[in-house]
């Protein structure tokens, strides 16, 4: 009896311990590392990519990277084509970035795009996305920014401004088109020599972009929009005419942030959103340096929650201006108003630029420093 059970143990473990029959190893793939689309003449979508590298020397280890472009049909003919060029199995499991030309987003809907994307069980679903002012193309091509191949630099690049609530955190997965009920935004790069470089921004109606914001513009769209990353810092002007002009500039950072967005629609179905938003911030520059004056901190309170609200009616604007439902107040009408969400869906682009909204922005400093 023993014997029968050590006998069935030792297949069970067997059977278990037989290995993956659908392993890839990573030797013997080529990864892309950055990815790009613009669209071409006739209909055609320009694909390239950037397949990163590392080469070994007496000096040691060096990142390298090689480009590739091909004009093709559709995404999976690009993936074809490149194969055909690529040394090795073409592989864009690791993938971080995946660009899209100007051209490509604004024209038509660039969702077809991504759909192999979403098929292959092993695609980058974490891939961030961002769009190129110009074309994706150009961006790969820089290859190396100082010491760092462009995939590298450009993913580091858009983490880092992530995280200072400049850029909201988008990636392949999270523009699904089974989401809806608000438009979403994609960081907006520059050409600039001799490295790219975020600018703001890209807003989006549906799958075209429509418009875009700044970098300052951007932080207290993400603000109100709730989407505060690790930190958030605003640069405001709080005075004029003082003989310096870098005096008039005062430094914050946000420590608490409090939103309230509310949906009500009248009888006549005009649609009303109230938002507010109550900042508690800390001054970290204040180079007329008054701050240890109660009336001086009450009056600069006063001053930023101004300045604020009056940028923040000319971003919703703006969005409005674009069609670009960045808070998602089509999804609170789907879930409050249903009936009123049957009446105006077909025409919503329209009927939101006639949504009255009234914001409100507070803002309460809590810390002017150390040095007090």
């Amino acid at each position: 009896m023993k014997r029968c059970c050590l006998l069935l143990a030792c297949g069970l473990f067997l059977v278990l311990l037989s290995g993956c029959w659908d392993q890839r190893l990573l030797k013997n793939q080529r990864n892309v590392s950055i990815g790009g689309m613009d669209r071409a003449p006739n209909g055609m979508l320009l694909a390239t990519v950037s397949i990163r590298d590392k080469k070994t020397s007496e000096a040691g280890p060096k990142d390298s990277n090689e480009i590739h472009s091909v004009m093709a049909k559709t995404t999976q003919n690009a993936r074809e084509l490149l194969n055909q060029q690529v040394s090795g199995g073409y592989s864009s499991s690791k993938m971080r970035v995946l660009l899209l030309g100007e051209e490509l987003v604004k024209q038509h809907d660039f969702l077809p795009n991504l759909d192999v994307y979403f098929r292959d069980p092993r695609s980058p679903l974490n891939a961030r996305l961002a769009v190129v002012h110009g074309k994706a193309q150009d961006t790969i091509n820089k290859k190396i920014v100082g010491t760092t191949t462009i995939g590298q630099y450009v993913d580091k690049l858009i983490e880092s401004i992530e995280d200072s609530t400049t850029i909201p955190k988008v990636n392949l997965q999270s523009i699904h088109p089974l989401d809806r009920g608000y438009d979403f935004a994609l960081p907006y790069l520059m050409n600039s020599k001799p490295y790219p470089i975020i600018s703001g921004i890209a807003m989006f109606h549906g799958t075209r972009m429509t418009g875009n914001l700044n970098l300052d513009e951007s932080t207290l769209y993400l603000l109100l929009a709730n989407q505060m990353g690790k930190t958030a810092q605003l640069t405001l002007k709080a005075v004029t005419q003082r003989k310096v002009a870098e005096l008039d500039y005062v430094t914050i950072a946000v420590q608490k942030l409090k939103r309230t967005l509310k949906v009500k629609v009248q009888d006549d179905q005009q649609i009303d959103v109230q938002l507010d938003l109550k900042l508690k911030v800390t001054v970290i520059e204040d180079p007329h340096n008054q701050l240890y004056k109660k009336e001086v901190v009450d009056k600069l309170d006063q001053l930023l929650s101004d300045d604020l609200t009056k940028k923040a009616k000319t971003i919703i604007q703006k969005m409005q201006h674009s069609h670009h439902d960045g808070f998602g107040i089509a999804r609170r009408l789907m879930a409050y108003y249903p009936e009123v969400w049957s009446q105006v869906k077909e025409n919503w682009a329209d009927k939101y630029t006639q949504v009255r909204f009234h914001s409100q922005i507070r803002v309460e400093i809590i810390n002017s420093g150390i040095i007090n």
